[in-house]
């Protein structure tokens, strides 16, 4: 050990860079796994969590609405005839958000937003967490829809400050009080499907204003509507059952029970129950699995690259010291005290490096958690750690096994020999350094050509046309508590708080709907027009939806085609109306003006005359294709709870903030602004995913580029110095300094070349497999293939040029003298 210091220490600058490449090869891979653990690999936090199911619904019966995350959505009257077949499921439990977001909730004099949940009495029984403080909840808490809270240990910590006399505390929701029975332990953020980490639970409720998803309760409600899905349910399944066997059995039971609630129709088929295992958080896991995985490869062809770079640079040095290694030979040192010792050297390097890569990955992995919008938190545990020590010990090996043909080959009498007699030999070595730096090159063309293509995708995706303008514009939710009871009453409430809201200063244009646009969600139905079903080869023909306030366009900003917006005169009693988008007006009435025709809900059976059409804009996020839109006045629809501001003025709409949440306030101090933004925040959220995938592969490609740099700078440097009585030579000869620096250029680009004739063809074929991912050029786009080729010229260039004039300014005098 101590000679290997003497020896790295000997040698400050190969210590430093090849410690450097080694932790950022593993801590790129470290940081990019250490994601992907938390997002797909990590189970639950769970006793058993192997044994979880999660329920879902195929061909949902149409006499059915749905509330929720798609076929995970179930019944009351579901769960309660499953949590009783104890026969296949040991246990099963419940739960639904009390918000598509966040909640308002008040622990002080402030009011404030959090993340809750109802769950069923045994959720966490059933889950086997138990809690750090306190208690979890019990059937009868369930069923008595008792005001008690479990708190997560996270919002605990964060909103509490960690206090230990926590437990009996009351805290409002929605404005009724909630005391805390328990807070649960560490680690533990929720079963909920959509949402990475919930702050709080509570137990079933009856009251109206803690319906699953903030629904109004003029709509429907849990206890009140058999024909409602909105309840999430997980079955822990008998040992010895699998999910197969267990739909098997409950599939007759499940459907007695849906048609109980809500009759099947002639002709539709019948609903089927399957099951899927829970694991981690399962938007997250069909959001980010696929570019994890890109990631992942892409990280892996760093860690080959920064693998090579340092088996080339201690192959270098080792060449340098073969007449040490012969020296050593003779005096009897066997070869496997030889590898002993270059293996020493490798794990010290390694470990440096790995040391080094694991406090990079631990910044770049909260970097990683923040870019993401992941939601969920993102540490270290055991798997990490392992993974990273196995790339590690593989690294070492590798390291140690690179050089050892150069040190275990030495001739007896090398030692005796002097450098010039030895360099054809060296040089004949070159070309297997040549090789390995051409195949990195290769790697590297890849690396280039598909962060070209993503980065420029990201930047078609920014320059996307909205349809609107976001510019100005202040988005917020308000969801009204105090007396509000009725759609009336409701109605009643947003009209006035929006005609105070036009009235701010700076404010120059108002409006609500229901739906916040850019957020990724939607109101979706069917729709009649005149009656008809304008899709006969469907069932339904799809609408989305919109319930919006007056002078909606207008504050959007999107196009008018035809007729008129949304007016203040648009009331409960007045004529119905309806505004539809272009799609909507070209797809279901082609060839005829569409003002004055009729459409309907799909199941419902108010008619509204279409008095405008609007230009296509964006709904649910940028990349968003063509569909039919409606746009509805939100004080002639049933249903009104929560709706969204938007506020436009000419200056920087986050001055809106204050002024507005006083507003608010004043008029009910339960009330908070509900996430506040910008709108052009909103839609800059939808290609958060493009966006870190892009910026990751540029940041991947030019690290790849860089480590190529060193490489090859290396090996063009230690070939000078190997060539050095040859280029004297020459000179002495005659050579120009010109034709020595072309000589050594050539050289290089002729590595370079065999990189690219690699490189290239493998870039195209990557890239077909990243056709979904890419938005507005083709997976052969010449101009990204072009960038990348300009990229390796560039570094090649760059590496060879210092060593290139190094050797041209060779005094041939001093070379021939040199041996």
């Amino acid at each position: 050990m101590r000679f290997t210091f003497r020896q790295l220490a000997r040698s400050p600058v190969f210590t430093i860079v090849a410690v450097l490449t080694i932790a950022l090869g593993i801590g790129a891979n470290t940081a990019i796994f250490s994601v992907m653990n938390a997002v797909l690999l990590r189970f639950l936090p769970v006793s058993n969590p192997q044994q979880l199911v999660f329920f879902h619904l195929r061909n949902q019966p149409l006499n059915t609405s749905q509330t929720g995350y798609g076929d995970l959505s179930m019944s009351l009257p579901v769960f309660e005839a499953m949590r009783n077949r104890h026969d296949v499921l040991t246990d099963v439990l419940a739960f639904a958000p009390l918000a598509f977001d966040k909640v308002a909730v008040r622990i002080g004099a402030a009011p404030e937003e959090a993340y809750g949940e109802l769950v069923s009495g045994n959720y966490f029984s059933a889950l086997g967490v138990q809690p750090m403080m306190g208690r979890g909840f019990t059937g009868q808490d369930e069923s008595g829809h008792a005001a008690v809270a479990v708190l997560s240990h996270a919002w605990w910590l964060r909103r509490f400050g960690g206090a230990p006399d926590v437990l009996g505390r009351t805290f409002y929701v929605k404005g009724i009080a909630f005391t805390i029975a328990g807070v649960a332990p560490a680690g533990f953020h929720g079963t909920d499907p959509g949402q990475a980490a919930m702050d709080f639970w509570i137990p079933l409720q009856q009251r109206p204003e803690l319906n699953p998803f903030g629904t109004p309760a003029t709509d429907q409600t849990l206890y009140g509507s058999p024909n409602w899905l909105s309840l999430v349910m997980v079955g822990r399944l008998r040992p010895g059952v699998s999910a197969q066997q267990a739909a098997t059995q409950l599939m007759a039971p499940f459907r007695e029970t849906l048609a109980a609630g809500a009759p099947a129709r002639a002709g539709e088929p019948k609903p089927e129950l399957f099951f899927t295992g829970v694991r981690g958080v399962e938007n997250l896991r069909e959001q980010y699995a696929h570019p994890l995985h890109f990631l992942m490869w892409m990280v892996g062809l760093i860690l080959s690259i920064a693998c090579a770079n340092v088996a080339l640079l201690l192959m270098a040095r080792n060449a340098n010291r073969q007449r040490e290694f012969g020296l050593r030979q003779a005096l009897g040192a066997s070869r496997r005290v030889l590898f002993r010792q270059l293996l020493w050297e490798s794990l010290v390097l390694v470990s440096a490096g790995s040391v080094l890569g694991w406090w990079f990955a631990g910044a770049a992995t909260q970097a990683l958690s923040a870019w993401s919008d992941i939601g969920i938190p993102i540490e270290p545990d055991g798997r990490v750690l392992l993974f990273t020590l196995a790339v590690s010990v593989v690294v070492a090996l590798l390291f140690g096994l690179a050089p050892l043909r150069i040190a275990s080959r030495v001739p007896l009498n090398l030692a005796l020999r002097s450098a010039a007699a030895t360099s054809n030999t060296d040089l004949s070595r070159l070309w297997g350094r040549n090789l390995a730096i051409a195949l990195q090159i290769s790697f590297c063309v890849v690396l280039l050509f598909t962060g070209s293509l993503l980065y420029r995708t990201l930047r078609n995706l920014e320059a996307r046309d909205l349809g609107m303008r976001t510019a100005g514009l202040l988005v917020f939710g308000i969801a009204p508590q105090a007396n509000v009871r009725t759609d009336a009453d409701a109605v009643r409430f947003h009209n006035g708080l929006l005609e105070r809201m036009r009235a701010l200063p700076g404010v120059d244009a108002a409006t609500t709907s229901q739906v916040r646009l850019g957020t990724g969600t939607s109101n979706n139905d069917g729709v009649l027009v005149d009656g008809r079903n304008p899709m006969p080869s469907r069932p339904v023909a799809p609408m989305r939806t919109n319930l919006v306030g007056s002078g909606f366009l207008r504050t959007m900003g999107i196009p008018l085609r035809l007729g008129r917006d949304v007016e203040d005169s648009d009331t409960a009693s007045s004529r119905k109306i309806a505004i539809v988008n272009q799609t909507f007006a070209e797809r279901y009435l082609p060839g005829v003006n569409p003002l004055g025709h009729r459409v309907a809900f799909f199941e419902g059976k108010t008619d509204y005359t279409i008095v405008g059409v609007a230009g296509n804009s964006r709904y649910v996020g940028i990349q968003e294709s063509e569909r039919p839109v409606a746009y509805f006045p939100f004080t002639q629809v049933a249903g009104i709870s929560e709706m969204q501001y938007e506020l436009h003025t000419s200056a920087d709409p986050r001055l809106l903030i204050p002024a507005a949440a006083k507003l608010v306030h004043q008029v009910d101090p339960e009330l908070p602004l509900e996430k506040p933004a910008t709108q052009q925040e909103e839609f800059a959220r939808t290609v958060t995913q493009e966006r870190l995938i892009a910026n990751l592969s540029v940041f991947f490609g030019g690290l790849a580029a860089f480590l190529i740099g060193i490489g090859l700078y290396g090996t063009i440097s230690y070939s000078i110095g190997r060539r050095t009585m040859e280029i004297g030579v020459r000179m002495a000869l005659g050579a120009q300094r010109r034709g020595v620096l072309w000589m050594v250029l050539r050289e290089s680009l002729y590595i370079a070349a065999a990189g690219l004739a690699v490189g290239i063809p493998v870039s195209l074929a990557v890239s077909a497999t990243l056709r979904s991912m890419l938005y507005g050029l083709s997976a052969a786009d010449p101009l990204s293939l072009a960038l990348a080729v300009a990229g390796i010229a560039a570094v090649t260039l760059a590496a060879a040029l210092l060593p290139a004039r190094r050797a041209a300014s060779t005094d041939p005098m001093r070379a021939l003298r040199m041996e």
